[in-house]
C-alpha cells in the first residue's frame, strides 16, 4: 500500500497552511477536502474581519506566495472573506498544488489504524508501528488512503450546534432543521429579500449574532415591515460584554453598534435577554410557531424566518476509534482545552488571550501522530485567531518527525 507522510483533514485556512509547510518540508501529503477548496470561506464572503490581512495569513502560506511573486494584500488591510479567499486562500491552494496532492470532494468518514484496534497498546508509541488508515468518500466511492501521520483541520463550521435548551434541540428543531438558518446569512446582500418585510427571530448573544442583529437592524429602517426579536440567553444588560481596550478596532466597533441596536432597536423589533428556545415547529405558511422561555415566563409567537446563532461543534466521529482525549466541557482535545480556561479565567472569550496560551504541547494527545489543529482544536469555545492555526500548524511539524529515512519506514510498516 502506498503511504504518505501526513494526511491534511481539510482544506480551509489552517489545512492549507499545512500543506504549504509540508511542501516546504519535502514531505509527501495528500490534503482531503469534502467539498471545494476554501469552501466555508466563501458562505461568508460578505463578512468584513475582525483582524488585518498579518494576522489571517500564514508564514508558509506567505513564503510560498512570495518566493512565486503573487501580489499579495497589505499587512494591515481589513479584508472580507470574499477578498481573503481569492487574493490569498485560492492563489495559496494553486502554488501548493505543485507538490501536494489536493483531493476536492473526498469527505473522510472515518480515521483508524490500519492495524491497531483503538484498545491496543494504549498510551504507547508502539501504535505509531502502524499507518493511519483513513477511509474517504470520493463521488459515493469508498477509497482508503492510508498516512504516517494526520493533521484534522476540518473545522466546526459545518456542524452547528442546535439551539434548544442546554444545546439540545429544541421541541420540532430536528424536524425543521433544514428551515433554520445557522450559518450567517446576508440580509443586506443576496439573502435581502428572504428577510426585507418578514419577522425573525435572531437567537445568540456571540459576535455572529451580533454581526445578522446590526444587518437586520439595517435593513427595518429601510424596508417597511421588516422586523425581528433577537434573543439571547445569558442575563445581563448588554448582549456583548466589551473587551477592556479591545485591540480589535473591528470587533470594538461591532460589539457597540450591537449593543446600541439592543438598547435602541427599530420599531416593531427587540432585544430579549434571559430567553431560551422551547419549541420551533413549521407551519403550513412556511414560518415557525415558536415558544420561548423568557425570564421563567413562556411566550408563544410565530415568526417568518429563525437565525440560530448558536455556535458549532467539533465532528468527533472521525477519530472514535483513535485514543484521543477530549474535554468533557468543550469536546476540544483536553491539552487545548486545559489552556485556554486557565488563560480565559472569568473574562470574555479573546481570541488574543487564547493564542498566548497554546504551545507545542497543548496538542500532543495519546494517539502518536495524529493533530487536531485550527478552529475544531478549540472545541465549542468561539474565541479562535486564524494566526493561532497557524502557529499550532509549525508545532505539530515540530512534534514530529516526517524525515525517516525508507528503510525505517519499511520497518514501521510504511
Amino acid at each position: 500500500m502506498r503511504v504518505a507522510d501526513l494526511a491534511i483533514i481539510g482544506a480551509g485556512p489552517t489545512g492549507l497552511e499545512a500543506a504549504a509547510g509540508a511542501a516546504r518540508a519535502g514531505v509527501s501529503a495528500v490534503v482531503l477536502e469534502a467539498g471545494a477548496v476554501a469552501q466555508h470561506v466563501h458562505t461568508w464572503r460578505w463578512v468584513r474581519l475582525f483582524s488585518s490581512f498579518e494576522l489571517n495569513a500564514g508564514p508558509a502560506g506567505l513564503g510560498l506566495l512570495r518566493g512565486r511573486g503573487v501580489q499579495l494584500p497589505a499587512p494591515e488591510a481589513i479584508l472580507t472573506g470574499e477578498e481573503f479567499r481569492t487574493r490569498y486562500l485560492l492563489p495559496l491552494a494553486a502554488a501548493v498544488r505543485s507538490s501536494i496532492e489536493i483531493r476536492e470532494g473526498a469527505r473522510v468518514l472515518d480515521v483508524a489504524r490500519a492495524d491497531r484496534l483503538k484498545g491496543e497498546a494504549l498510551g504507547s508509541v508502539a501504535r505509531a508501528d502502524r499507518p493511519f488508515r483513513l477511509l474517504v468518500d470520493e463521488n459515493g466511492a469508498d477509497t482508503d488512503v492510508f498516512a504516517r501521520a494526520v493533521f484534522d483541520c476540518s473545522g466546526t463550521w459545518g456542524q452547528p450546534g442546535w439551539a434548544g435548551p442546554g444545546g439540545a434541540p429544541a421541541r420540532g428543531e430536528r424536524a425543521a432543521r433544514r428551515a433554520i438558518e445557522y450559518h450567517l446569512p446576508d440580509p443586506l446582500g443576496a439573502q435581502r429579500d428572504r428577510y426585507a418585510g418578514r419577522r425573525t427571530l435572531l437567537l445568540g448573544a456571540g459576535h455572529s449574532a451580533a454581526t445578522t442583529a446590526v444587518a437586520l437592524a439595517a435593513l427595518a429602517r429601510a424596508i417597511p415591515g421588516t422586523r425581528f426579536t433577537w434573543a439571547s440567553r445569558r442575563v445581563s444588560d448588554v448582549p456583548l460584554r466589551p473587551i477592556d481596550e479591545d485591540p480589535l478596532p473591528e470587533r470594538a466597533e461591532l460589539t457597540r453598534r450591537a449593543n446600541a441596536v439592543a438598547a435602541g432597536p427599530p420599531p416593531g423589533c427587540a432585544w430579549l435577554p434571559a430567553a431560551r428556545l422551547l419549541a420551533a415547529k413549521r407551519t403550513s405558511g412556511q414560518g415557525f410557531d415558536v415558544e420561548l422561555e423568557v425570564a421563567g415566563t413562556v411566550r408563544h409567537d410565530h415568526f417568518d424566518r429563525i437565525v440560530a446563532s448558536v455556535g458549532y461543534e467539533p465532528d468527533d466521529r472521525l477519530y472514535r476509534q483513535l485514543q484521543i482525549h477530549t474535554c468533557y466541557a468543550s469536546l476540544g482535545p483536553m491539552g487545548v482545552s486545559a489552556a485556554l480556561l486557565a488563560a480565559r479565567g472569568d473574562g470574555p472569550a479573546d481570541c488574543l488571550i487564547a493564542e498566548d496560551a497554546l504551545g507545542p504541547e497543548a496538542l500532543l494527545s495519546p494517539e502518536p501522530g495524529f493533530f487536531i489543529l485550527g478552529a475544531k482544536s478549540f472545541g465549542k469555545n468561539s474565541a479562535f485567531l486564524m494566526r493561532t492555526g497557524y502557529e499550532q500548524v509549525a508545532d505539530a511539524f515540530s512534534l514530529l518527525d516526517l524525515r525517516a529515512s525508507p528503510a525505517a519506514r519499511s520497518a514501521s510498516g510504511g
